[in-house]
């Protein structure tokens, strides 16, 4: 493959259906989330009563008319856990497993699972349950949407490590669209007065459509050329290396070193040809990302050094064999540990203080105005989405600071940990412990733009970073690994918010 050969990504079509992908796997989860009234109503009083008991639900600022019934003063926590530690478990299974289960079925797979999932929460809409049946129906649901979920990530971050760097971004921007779409949702429901069950029901709908989609999509992206040249790049890279490594362990290099040196000459010219081949296409698919890994280098030297002697022949035939095997996860992981732990603690922080302290805080201007019921929906979820979503979406222009820089994006990254803080010296209430620092509105909306878009641009620099750190064949076992640590920082941040709640 040359560079003249090298298809476009027409009507940037690869690029959309990335954004789309990524839009479909958060955006049924938002929709879910934003329906938590809903699902709390469902387990209070009885069903017959509950029309007319729910009509102010909407205005989320308020107390609700009744005493909450167990489920639902546990439904929060217990939703937390049953959404994160499958999120946690089967992204960490993804990582190992992904390399034994085709990527097809585990994307097309997930989709179908929780579109189902999420078709079943739509009828549940308009049948009558007990609350007991219908809480261990839900967390079942949960618990599922979110398993499936997490192959879903991890298999498109994976799928995006394949192609240069700019197209992991549509996939973080999406998952932040998906945020602003939510909250826009939330809001709309509280202008139009609509009650709970019909709002839940246009929430759950439109994931629905939103999946269907999201599968299209993915099902027209193998027909694209732009993705097939990179899909294809891979596969020539990873059967170049087996094709070596065959040659090798055959001791065909060894045998023509031990009886023609003629036929070694030849047979390590086409080896040496190989691997530039090889060497080439992966620059080519990491353009713009800088020059060769030095492993890659270090891999030549040690092709070319087989034309010197047999001695070297031998010796490419024995103990250097290992060096073509594919790498475990702990190797991949030792090159890309710093930015796996940065957006681990990206989101460590983000969900630590968001929603569970940021939800809480409450306005001291809005008196009896209206801004007082939208105070929260605006100034909060929509306030985050949009500049999470922003902050995702500047990395498509520019990216700063650059891979190559070791310890400064890191140094960003720890520097957000001052929001806690700020956050929690908000007009947070109730609260026991601290004092209120920054008590007007605009203190509050001000530390969100700025906690929203850190979070949106440092997460998605290091989820485009993770995968080019890696030589192309190893891409997608990389974009596994981030897609898990970046789990494992939303486990850690849900953990974390108990704790940071009861300190305020």
């Amino acid at each position: 493959m040359t560079t003249s050969h090298r298809p476009q990504d027409r009507y940037k079509a690869v690029w959309l259906i990335f954004f789309m992908l990524g839009l479909g796997t958060l955006l049924p989860w938002n929709f879910f989330m934003t329906a938590t009234m809903y699902f709390r109503s469902r387990l209070g009083p009885p069903q017959n009563n509950l029309t007319e008991e729910t009509r102010n639900l909407l205005d989320t600022t308020s107390s609700p008319p009744l005493k909450p019934s167990f489920l639902d003063s546990i439904f929060n926590n217990v939703m937390t856990i049953c959404s994160m530690l499958p999120l946690l478990i089967f992204t960490c299974l993804n990582s190992f497993l992904h390399q034994r289960i085709p990527q097809a079925l585990r994307i097309s797979g997930s989709l179908v699972v929780i579109l189902l999932m999420f078709t079943l929460t739509a009828i549940l809409v308009k049948v009558n349950l007990d609350p007991m049946p219908f809480f261990t129906i839900t967390m079942i649901k949960i618990v599922i949407i979110n398993s499936f979920g997490a192959i879903l990530q991890g298999s498109l971050f994976g799928l995006a490590g394949l192609l240069p760097a700019s197209y992991t971004v549509p996939i973080m921007s999406g998952q932040g669209l998906a945020g602003t779409f939510a909250a826009l949702a939330m809001i709309c429901a509280i202008a139009s007065g609509s009650e709970l069950e019909q709002s839940a029901f246009g929430y759950f709908i439109t994931a629905c459509v939103a999946i269907v989609f999201s599968i299209i999509c993915y099902l027209v992206l193998p027909r694209l050329k732009f993705y097939q040249y990179y899909r294809q790049a891979k596969t020539e890279a990873h059967g170049e290396r087996e094709t070596k490594m065959d040659l090798i362990r055959r001791g065909i290099l060894w045998q023509s070193c031990k009886f023609d040196t003629s036929a070694l000459s030849h047979t390590s010219s086409w080896v040496v040809l190989l691997s530039s081949i090889y060497f080439w296409g992966a620059t080519e698919a990491q353009k713009g990302e800088g020059t060769y890994p030095s492993s890659q280098k270090q891999g030549t030297q040690e092709l070319e050094g087989t034309s010197v002697g047999g001695d070297n022949c031998a010796k490419s035939g024995g103990g250097k064999s290992s060096t073509h095997e594919r790498p475990s996860i702990i190797a991949i992981l030792k090159q890309i540990w710093v930015l796996a732990l940065s957006v681990c603690f990206v989101f460590t922080v983000t969900i630590g203080v968001f929603p569970a302290v940021s939800a809480e805080v409450q306005s001291t201007i809005a008196g009896t105005s209206d801004w007082k019921k939208y105070f929260i929906p605006v100034s909060c979820f929509f306030t985050f989405n949009v500049f999470d979503w922003a902050g995702r979406s500047l990395t498509t222009l520019y990216m700063w600071p650059k891979k190559d820089s070791r310890w400064l994006l890191p140094a960003l990254v720890v520097s957000r940990i001052v929001f806690v803080p700020l956050l929690m010296l908000c007009n947070v209430h109730p609260r026991k412990y601290l004092p209120v620092v920054f008590h007007h509105d605009a203190w509050y909306i001000i530390f969100m733009v700025l906690f929203a878009f850190s979070n949106g641009y440092l997460a998605s620099l290091c989820m485009c970073f993770g995968p080019k750190k890696v030589e192309p064949s190893e891409a997608e076992t990389a974009g596994a690994i981030m897609a898990f640590f970046l789990s494992l920082g939303l486990a850690l941040g849900a953990l974390l918010s108990f704790g940071l709640r009861a300190m305020v």
